[in-house]
Formats: structure tokens, sequence, C-alpha cells
């Protein structure tokens, strides 16, 4: 069934233009199974999900990179966003439809009906909204962590999810969509990626989902930390004084000008083995 949903939506979806370079990102909703009351324990959640993800990565030719997200800070405990960017449309349309992954990634016929069982068993029946966001590869720091040892099973990094709206550019005094990304490649190469306390980030913009409201373009920022403390910590101050110098007021003023509102929409922990990179 969810595979239907999301094959549905996808061949629905005008195949619209995006810049060159850049790739697709879907975002999925699910929800856990409760384990009170049930023999299942963590520990079993946590070799199924691994064992079904890891072994249907190395195959998937299509997906590029993927993204485990599970409850941490806000929302409900049970909710995951599962996280897939692919080289353009059709490729996540093909992911998402009637594929051989499964098996590819089991030969064995038996073992195949087991792993997917025993995954199918710790989600509810519920598979909420499917966005479709494009992701600017330009402005992307990428996770360069090595995923050893148990704290990235039980103490993952933790990931901010926000979205920003920007004001349509005709509103923008003196602006253009040229000089906007351009500030932001700035801040991205010169402030991001030389914070170290940023593991990564992404920033998607509208494709197909996502409310564009009075005309305000949502930009989603999905940002890794080590830790809370971390996220608390990451303060871009001197490295924004660095890059920008005596022209910081004036690229802050630009900055404001261009951005209507902003939203904070969570707090997730980052289930790195279940991730492909």
């Amino acid at each position: 069934m969810k595979k239907l949903i999301l094959i549905t939506l996808f061949t629905t979806v005008a195949f619209g233009q995006y810049t060159d370079g850049n790739t697709v990102v879907t975002m999925s909703k699910y929800k856990w199974e409760p384990l009170s009351g049930s023999e299942l324990t963590w520990s079993d959640r946590t070799a199924d999900v691994i064992e079904f993800h890891t072994k249907r990565n190395r195959v998937a030719r299509k997906l590029m990179s993927s993204m485990f997200l599970t409850h941490f800070w806000t929302g409900e405990v049970s909710e995951i966003l599962i996280l897939g960017e692919f080289r353009n449309m059709g490729d996540a349309t093909d992911y998402a439809g009637f594929n051989n992954i499964n098996q590819l990634a089991w030969n064995n016929q038996e073992e195949r009906a087991t792993a997917v069982l025993n995954y199918n068993r710790h989600f509810q029946s519920y598979h909420e909204d499917v966005h479709i966001l494009e992701h600017w590869g330009a402005l992307e720091k990428k996770n360069t962590m090595e995923i050893t040892g148990e704290e990235n099973i039980v103490g993952g990094p933790v990931v901010s999810m926000s979205v920003r709206y920007w004001k349509p550019m005709n509103e923008v005094e003196g602006g253009s969509s040229e000089e906007r990304l351009k500030m932001m490649k700035k801040y991205a190469d010169e402030v991001v990626k030389k914070n170290p306390k940023i593991i990564s980030q992404k920033v998607l913009t509208h494709l197909w989902s996502g409310s564009i409201e009075a005309g305000s373009l949502p930009v989603f920022y999905i940002t890794e930390y080590a830790s809370l403390e971390d996220m608390n910590d990451a303060g871009n101050g001197v490295l924004e004084d660095e890059a920008f110098g005596e022209d910081r007021i004036d690229y802050w003023k630009y900055f404001h000008s261009l951005l209507d509102k902003h939203t904070d929409l969570g707090i997730y922990r980052n289930f790195l083995p279940a991730n492909k990179r």
C-alpha cells in the first residue's frame, strides 16, 4: 500500500524544471509500533532496521543517499522521517515504484520474506505525505563522520529541521535571485562548512510539496550536530565576522530584507547505521 501511495503521487507530478546539478529529495513519515506490551525489544528493532536498510542500500543504485531520523526532542515519540536523495525525478519515481531491490538484496526467497516481515512488524500501518524537494548540492555540507561504535545507534547525532520563507524577489529592493544564491553559497562555504560543530547541512527548496504562502518560497534547512549541546553552542558569529568583515551589518540587513518568516519543524536523532552515504 505504501508503494501504491508513493507511485500515485509521483506519477501525478509534472516533471517540473529544477536547476542543473541539483538533486531531488523525498521526505516520508512513518510511525513505530509501541514496544510496550510486545515481546519485541529495542535490540530486536535495531537489528531488524539495520539488516533491512543496509542490505537494500547496497543494491539500490538510484538511491544516492538517505537519512533515517527518529524522535528526539519534538513531535511524537513514535515518529520517523526517512529522507531519500535521487539524481532526478525519474530515479525517485522508479525507486518508489515496483522495483526488484528486495530480490537483489536477498537472493533467497525465504530469507527475503523473513527480513521484510521482521522489518514491517516494527511499524504501524501509517504513511503521512510525501514531500518532494530540490536539494542544492552547492550549499551542502556533507557528513564525513565514521559510522563506528554503539554510540551511533543509541546516541547518534541530532538533526534540526527548520524552514525559512524567502520573500518574492519583486518585493526586495535591489535584489535578484542570482544575488541571493551567491549570498547563500558564500555563507555555506565560509561559515557553515567551517563550523566544526555542524556535521552536515542540506538546503532544500520547493519542488512539488511545501506550501508557498503569499508568494513566499519555503527553504528547508536540515542541520546535523554531534549532540544537543553542540547544537546549542554552534554559534556562527566569529566565522561570520571572518567571512563578511566590515560588511557583516550590510549582509544581515540584506538577509533580513529577504526573509519573510522562520519555523522550527523539529529535532530528531539520526540513526546512522540505516543511512546510505
